[in-house]
């Protein structure tokens, strides 16, 4: 017989938040109960397919439990997690960390939930397990549990601001690129894409400038350049692009739209990517020899890739690279500044809480840096 399981909603961000609270519950229960929670290390075992480990588990759901805490309270995806779970009669529950549900916009703010403001508070877990599942555990939710879930609240004002680091984020999609296995090329009709811009645009009542092949929303400049070519056999032509450009002012914003388009209207695209430019006062390590050396000492959130020299993996789902700054005029590598692109699985639940916390990773151990403190920089 299965046990009865519990879902987690929740942003990944706010693992250290939240994982207090799945440890303690699993600990009073006895683990007579399964806790999905996506972010544990557990629940989605590194390897498995992510998204359809959690429609498996929500597939088994009896009870959601969605927390909202100040970086998810504005994320689409545990809007979308409680609609899915709503509609298969899974009992929807808001949980408030940090944030009053009673500010919170319909369809959660319909739900009957509670804030997290005291270790009594806490227990509501308990008294809702017990009623649903007709069991008796003890409110043994303890003081120190609510000090570790509020641990880390403070640092939600504290979070980095991509505006002060990085001048723009921008990504340029050929209309024609080679497979890399195969070499077989591959096509890309970007004028339609521009197309599906427009329409999707119109039809969610976002309003946009366009002239000609451009066309601008909401700190986002979407580009066609050059024209397509005819078919000659395996020639690879590269004058026919859609140019992405991003600010990084109101950067939540514009990345959630950004992945709304690639989304919905970038058909055949699996991989959602951008390129993030220095501004002169920052810089990052960029021989991958000293960046191996640096993620071989610090936390899991950083691994290798198999099969590429280039590219990282943060948490488990974003890939990273770092590469120079080419000087055209002078034919030659600047000695400071760089690019750092990133890509993730279109399907992937990448937030712009992710982005941060990749960021202030690459921070807090080195990877990247402000110039005024790195003066001996040797490239």
């Amino acid at each position: 017989m299965e046990k009865p399981t519990i879902f987690f909603s929740h942003s990944s961000s706010d693992k250290k938040t939240i994982l207090p609270i799945k440890d303690k519950l699993c600990s009073i229960t006895s683990n007579v109960l399964d806790v999905f929670m996506s972010s544990d290390g557990q629940s989605i075992p590194f390897g498995n397919n992510w998204i359809h480990k959690i429609e498996e588990g929500l597939n088994k759901a009896q009870i959601m439990f969605v927390f909202v805490t100040p970086v998810s309270v504005n994320s689409a995806w545990i809007y979308f997690e409680a609609g899915f779970a709503y509609s298969k009669n899974i009992e929807v529950i808001p949980v408030g960390i940090g944030v009053s549900i009673g500010q919170l916009n319909p369809p959660l703010s319909l739900l009957q939930g509670f804030d997290i403001t005291s270790t009594d508070s806490l227990n509501n877990f308990i008294s809702i397990i017990n009623r649903k599942f007709d069991l008796e555990f003890n409110y043994a939710f303890t003081d120190d549990t609510y000090g570790a879930v509020f641990a880390s609240m403070t640092d939600y004002n504290n979070h980095i601001n991509i505006g002060d680091i990085f001048k723009s984020a921008n990504n340029t999609i050929c209309s024609q690129c080679r497979e890399p296995i195969s070499n077989r090329i591959i096509r890309y009709d970007i004028d339609m894409w521009a197309k599906n811009i427009k329409d999707y645009l119109k039809e969610n009542n976002i309003k946009f400038a366009s002239y000609q092949s451009r066309i601008v929303v909401n700190g986002i400049s979407v580009e066609i350049v050059g024209k397509e070519m005819e078919d000659f056999g395996n020639i690879l032509h590269t004058g026919h692009n859609i140019i992405f450009n991003l600010s990084t002012q109101n950067f939540k914003q514009t990345f959630e739209l950004y992945k709304e388009l690639a989304l919905n209207c970038l058909t055949n695209i699996e991989q959602i990517t951008l390129t993030f430019d220095l501004y002169p006062i920052y810089d990052c390590l960029k021989r991958n020899v000293d960046i191996s050396s640096i993620i071989a000492n610090v936390d899991n959130d950083f691994d290798y890739i198999e099969d590429t020299v280039d590219y990282y993996l943060y948490n488990n789902k974003i890939r990273f690279k770092v590469d120079r700054v080419f000087n055209l005029r002078e034919r030659a590598y600047e000695k400071t500044g760089g690019h750092i692109t990133i890509s993730f699985n279109a399907t992937e639940n990448v937030e712009y809480s992710d982005i941060i916390s990749l960021f202030e990773g690459m921070i807090k151990c080195g990877l990247l840096f402000k110039q005024s403190n790195h003066q001996n920089v040797s490239i």
